[in-house]
């Protein structure tokens, strides 16, 4: 097994964030922070907040960090704020520890914190014997509120978040045991019964770290849509949308397009130079004699927590899985009149269901042309390798043409089909399976599943594709174009002899290839690599005069006859 792959990219993210936020501190502080931020993302707190929030540094009681929120708002000042009876004082306190797994000792030093912090009959001259300025003024806010919200017939609720660099969250049960003691502690001490301890491990840090912060946003219909009801659970819109006011819907505050609206869809802008972009870009420049919706597929939209009001439609988390294509034409008019009564079809599905998702983009894309690579794209393992790709210089195109669309250079840019057929080649050393049927390798689960593991490490998957590459670019590059029109079926034999002969091994694992450095994988190897094969296929046809190159290339048979051939010269 390869190193753990969400703490390799954990810890890629988190030296991002420490170039992001320019941070001159330690490793453990600058995790506090990361970690904070993740765990609050999807609060009303800032960054400010999260740095004001630390109270460890000696004598702190194993808190680490305290924030108190009033309705979901930061608390700075208790005496900002007024109680009534439908207040709710959110206290939350969080440990964060660079360790590697979840220590027990973090949790008695909790349980032996809480009763003497949270005594209301403690002075102040009392704490500071035992506990830092930092951790008393936190507490000083809170107790203030907690007396206001009490009185006032309000809320408390308490939740203890307990974050390290452990790979997966793996507890005993006797750390369990002691979680359910500092949760009954809290529920007497703070007068509640709303208590949450909650482990944060790199795997839950990291899909944190990947979410967007929930946003709402307002789609403004021609008239009020159409709400329907599907069993019990089940709820969607159906309306029209001005051009107008869709193009506005789309735009950010600075007028860019607002692209995590498209996160889900498994295509990217593919440009105005595409066919059915050009109709679509002619329809919308042209035809105002005919409503556009007559003439187009419209757009779909997957969202959370609609708020209807008229003919005004609030929705959060929102999606668009089919109907990029369209949206980004519609962005890219360049003139969109308030009296141009066209519109589009909006269809917005409520649902927060992964699966339910993964089945509403599979089914909206299935009318056109949609390769098997595509509807990967969302797959969460995809992700993880787009990131850490990124965190490396390189981009994965898992979503066609988002890179390309930003400028990224081309020859940095590696798709979701030529990874599979680069690891089937390398890693799993069937190159004539990466060159015979590149699409069942994604298209088929049991393919899929045997080429991308979660516990792969990410290095070899980016090291095959920077040997594909180089070895693809040394062929197009020989002189002799017989040579070359004889080898270019062959990249991925030439990829797999290549890798055989950098690392000097006929055998070699994934892990051989992860740590492979690929700025010595040349043009000299790729180059005898290829008078190999070149030597390889003439034998093999001697022996097999009825076979052409083209059947060669896909021939398990001369897999094999190369690997016996070779592994017999190199032993």
């Amino acid at each position: 097994m390869g190193a753990n792959n969400t703490t390799i990219i954990l810890n890629g993210c988190i030296e991002r964030f420490k170039k992001e936020n320019d941070l001159a501190l330690d490793n453990s502080e600058i995790f506090e922070l990361f970690s904070l931020s993740q765990i609050m993302k999807n609060e009303d707190v800032s960054f400010e907040n999260i740095m004001d929030s630390i109270t460890d540094g000696g004598n702190d009681g194993g808190i680490d960090s305290i924030i108190i929120l009033h309705n979901g708002e930061y608390v700075e000042n208790e005496t900002d704020y007024k109680c009534n009876s439908s207040s709710v004082i959110r206290l939350v306190i969080t440990q964060s520890k660079t360790e590697k797994s979840f220590k027990e000792s973090s949790l008695d030093k909790l349980i032996t914190t809480i009763p003497e912090l949270f005594n209301l009959e403690a002075t102040k001259e009392d704490l500071l014997d035992r506990f830092n300025t930092q951790v008393i003024d936190k507490r000083d806010n809170f107790c203030e509120l907690w007396r206001n919200v009490t009185m006032s017939g309000g809320k408390i609720e308490v939740c203890i978040n307990y974050a390290c660099m452990a790979n997966d969250v793996e507890i005993t049960s006797s750390f369990i045991s002691k979680q359910y003691q500092l949760e009954s502690i809290c529920k007497e001490w703070l007068s509640t019964s709303k208590v949450d301890c909650v482990c944060y491990s790199s795997k839950e840090l990291l899909s944190l770290f990947q979410t967007h912060k929930k946003r709402r946003s307002t789609l403004v219909f021609k008239d009020t849509p159409l709400s329907i009801n599907y069993s019990d659970t089940g709820l969607g819109y159906i309306g029209l949308v001005k051009i107008s006011d869709y193009k506005s819907f789309l735009k950010l505050e600075d007028g860019r397009i607002n692209d995590e609206l498209f996160e889900s869809n498994i295509r990217h802008f593919q440009g105005d130079s595409v066919d059915v972009n050009k109709k679509i870009k002619h329809t919308l420049e042209s035809n105002y004699d005919r409503d556009f919706w007559w003439l187009n597929n419209g757009i779909t939209m997957i969202a959370e927590e609609p708020n209807q009001m008229g003919k005004r439609l609030s929705l959060e988390n929102i999606q668009i899985v089919n109907g990029l294509q369209t949206s980004y034409s519609i962005y890219n008019l360049e003139d969109t009149k308030d009296e141009d009564e066209r519109s589009v079809l909006v269809k917005v599905i409520i649902s927060n269901n992964k699966d339910v998702a993964d089945e509403i983009i599979e089914a909206t894309n299935f009318q056109n042309a949609v390769s098997p690579g595509l509807l990967r794209a969302t797959d969460e393992i995809q992700k993880e390798i787009e990131m850490y790709f990124l965190q490396k210089g390189y981009f994965y195109d898992r979503r066609k043409n988002y890179y390309k669309n930003l400028g990224k250079p081309g020859n940095k840019i590696y798709g979701i089909p030529i990874l599979a057929q680069a690891i089937k080649a390398i890693v799993l050393k069937d190159p004539h399976s990466a060159r015979a049927t590149p699409t069942s390798l994604l298209k088929v689960d049991s393919s899929y599943n045997t080429i991308f593991k979660k516990n792969d490490n990410y290095q070899a998957y980016l090291n095959c594709c920077l040997a594909v590459s180089k070895t693809h670019h040394a062929i197009l590059s020989l002189d002799n174009k017989q040579k070359k029109n004889k080898l270019v079926n062959f990249k991925f034999h030439i990829s797999m002899i290549s890798m055989s002969m950098y690392l000097n091994k006929t055998d070699y694992t994934i892990d051989d290839v992860s740590e492979a450095d690929m700025n010595g994988f040349n043009g000299e190897i790729i180059l005898n690599a290829m008078s190999k094969i070149e030597d390889f296929i003439s034998s093999y046809q001697v022996e097999h005069t009825d076979s052409n190159l083209i059947n060669i290339a896909k021939s398990s048979e001369f897999t094999a006859y190369i690997r016996n051939k070779y592994s017999s010269e190199t032993h």
